[in-house]
């Protein structure tokens, strides 16, 4: 039988990189919090089901060398171009297998943390069934298993344009013509609805996104026709027989999705230990469209709320910055967060832990050291009773993170902010550098560089090279660029040192430096 009529992966490669929120440290962070004893991911065993061309193991297998990690996926160039990345990297704790889902077994032992991202809403219901039964069967008495879907209600919305494309494009099987059938489909029907009626102006909206999708991702997404959608409870009933419960989303704590403060009112009037009922609550308040959902064993009593939490046992790290200009209050000084959220604080041990975490970011400060380090900054500013200040810190931060503002690790990041006289770029990232733009930080996230001097830039931090030697080889790259006869247009003619030490600190601040 021809793989390419059955599997539409292998004719049209969907494109595969790194997802931060499955990070298995991310989700140990969570599991923890709910009063689990998650594996540490120094030898965890992980497996991937939908694995692609690995691009969220191969990190993780860089990055935990004594981890044992195993992907799964039915697209059998996917598995080629898997394999052959790892053993170019020199990985023997990860393996790549071309296998259904349906014939995954016990035969492949037990996990740790069990990841199914951009799968769940897209295979057929048989599929769907095997993939939460393997959960229940491979899961180790405390692991995690991590499951995407399309939400609803938010995706009714994004069904609208789906009708549209998929009856437009009911006769066409070749992908790409598929493709450009749909997108001038939707934009013929969007712009000739009623702007003033909520369809029209639904349709328009959805219109206007499926322009910035890629034509690989909108293929697979929006013109698979056995498609669909899922409420939290459905997902969670389905689960139920196999021995499983909610643990939470990868996205926690969400502080309710944003939701408005009639909306908090509303879901703050529900108990923390009915966390179904409050979750499905924000999806039909905010309209949710996806889900990053994370199961565990039911027979683990599990902490809801915040009533016994305590920041010791983390790692903490922030987005932020100090904004330029003053409160007008006294004493009161703004920062500034990673997703434009604006705080006024006026704690003088709050402003300096953020002070620190701001220095420190994109790494993060063990809660000891940067409680340390806070109070002997402040000293002199706060009252005398230094257990009852150290008190006052602890609930500031508490409640910054409370509002998604501060990010809380069992683990530190394996990268530093440091830049030494040879700064070391990680491996993976300079490999991915010499060949496109996207890249992998230690963060576990998909960055993208700036340009093929970046690029260029990046790829010769191998850790033997000063700053005076890194200037000359980029001069070297442009001064043959310039004389190779191809389009420059953009490329200037020489660098120099103070750009050198901005391409440094830029490279910091994405997480790719390594420790």
């Amino acid at each position: 039988m021809n793989d390419m009529a059955t599997n539409p992966y292998d004719a049209v490669a969907y494109p595969g990189h790194a997802f931060s929120q499955t990070h298995p440290a991310h989700l140990a962070t969570i599991a923890h919090f709910h009063g689990m004893s998650p594996a540490p991911t120094a030898a965890m065993r992980v497996l991937e089901l939908g694995c692609g061309s690995g691009g969220n193991l191969i990190p993780m297998a860089l990055q935990c060398p004594g981890a044992e990690l195993v992907g799964i996926d039915l697209s059998a160039r996917a598995i080629a171009r898997a394999k052959a990345e790892a053993a170019e990297l020199g990985l023997s704790n990860v393996s790549f297998h071309h296998l259904d889902i349906m014939a995954v077994s016990a035969e492949l032992g037990r996990f740790d943390y069990i990841l199914v991202h951009g799968v769940y809403s897209w295979v057929p219901e048989p599929v769907r069934q095997r993939i939460l039964a393997l959960f229940g069967e491979l899961l180790m008495p405390q692991g995690i298993a991590y499951v995407s879907y399309n939400a609803l209600p938010g995706c009714r919305l994004r069904d609208l344009a789906r009708d549209v494309m998929l009856y437009e494009t009911r006769d066409i099987d070749e992908p790409m013509a598929k493709v450009r059938a749909a997108r001038a489909a939707i934009k013929r029907f969007a712009e000739a609805t009623d702007a003033e009626t909520f369809y029209g102006a639904a349709l328009r909206e959805r219109a206007r996104q499926i322009e910035e999708i890629p034509d690989n991702v909108l293929y697979h997404d929006d013109l698979n026709p056995g498609a669909r959608a899922f409420a939290l409870h459905e997902v969670l009933a389905a689960a139920e027989p196999y021995g499983l419960q909610y643990l939470a989303e990868a996205s926690f704590p969400n502080n309710f999705g944003g939701a408005r403060a009639p909306a908090q009112q509303l879901l703050n009037a529900i108990p923390s230990d009915q966390p179904l009922r409050q979750e499905q609550s924000l999806d039909l308040l905010i309209g949710r469209c996806f889900r990053q959902t994370l199961l565990c064993r039911a027979e683990i009593a599990l902490h809801r709320g915040f009533s016994r939490f305590e920041l010791s046992p983390y790692h903490l790290a922030a987005n932020v910055r100090e904004a330029e200009e003053s409160d007008e209050r006294p004493g009161v000084r703004a920062f500034l967060f990673g997703d434009d959220v604006r705080l006024a604080v006026d704690l003088p041990q709050a402003k300096a832990a953020l002070r620190a975490l701001s220095r420190a970011w994109p790494g993060s400060i063990r809660h000891g050291d940067l409680v340390a380090e806070v109070m002997e900054e402040v000293r002199d500013g706060i009252g005398p009773d230094l257990e009852r200040e150290t008190a006052r810190l602890n609930e500031a931060l508490t409640a910054i993170y409370r509002a998604g503002l501060l990010e809380i690790n069992l683990e530190p990041h394996r990268l530093t902010t440091r830049i030494s006289e040879r700064p070391l770029a990680s491996f993976l990232a300079r490999r991915q550098a010499l060949s496109g733009p996207h890249v992998t930080d230690l963060r576990h996230r998909a960055v993208e560089l700036d340009g093929v001097v970046v690029r260029k830039f990046v790829s010769l931090l191998d850790g033997t090279r000063t700053a005076p030697m890194l200037l000359d080889e980029i001069n070297a790259f442009l001064t043959e660029a310039h004389a190779s006869g191809r389009d420059v247009s953009g490329l200037p003619r020489q660098a120099t040192a103070a750009e050198v030490e901005m391409h440094l600190n830029d490279v910091a601040r994405l997480a790719l430096l390594a420790g």
